[in-house]
């Protein structure tokens, strides 16, 4: 599936910090602006999440937990940080780990770099749709 990923209720979509990228990007929320920094590949169940039209996806980082700010990572097979799970109920989670690709404290600001945060039922920072 190709699209955005968008936070439920708001017109905020993830984005990445640069295009091409020699260098990690920071993974953050911008306002729909169109471009293709806020196009990704995703799809339901065991997943990478892609940038759209390269060769980059969304990356944990060697000690995932919460708190920690997501990259944009050249795409590599098998590695762990970019293994993600697209979930029936909206969120995408790091598969295994029990951390979800969350909206630090709700904040919409644009540059708003999004990070992984323990699953937690209800939490709309965690609710993501294409």
């Amino acid at each position: 599936m190709t699209g955005s990923a968008l936070l439920v209720n708001s017109l905020s979509r993830l984005e990445s910090q640069s295009i091409p990228m020699a260098t990690p990007a920071s993974a953050w929320t911008y306002d729909c602006n169109g471009t293709n920094a806020q196009k990704w590949v995703i799809a339901r169940g065991s997943t990478k999440v892609k940038l759209a039209g390269t060769n980059f996806c969304l990356d944990a980082g060697s000690t995932p937990g919460n708190g920690i700010g997501m990259k944009i990572w050249q795409c590599y097979d098998n590695l762990p940080a970019q293994q993600w799970y697209f979930t029936n109920d909206n969120r995408i989670a790091l598969e295994g780990r029990g951390l979800c690709l969350d909206l630090p404290n709700g904040v919409l600001t644009n540059s708003n770099q999004v990070q992984t945060w323990q699953c937690t039922d209800g939490n709309n920072n965690q609710v993501w749709t294409i």
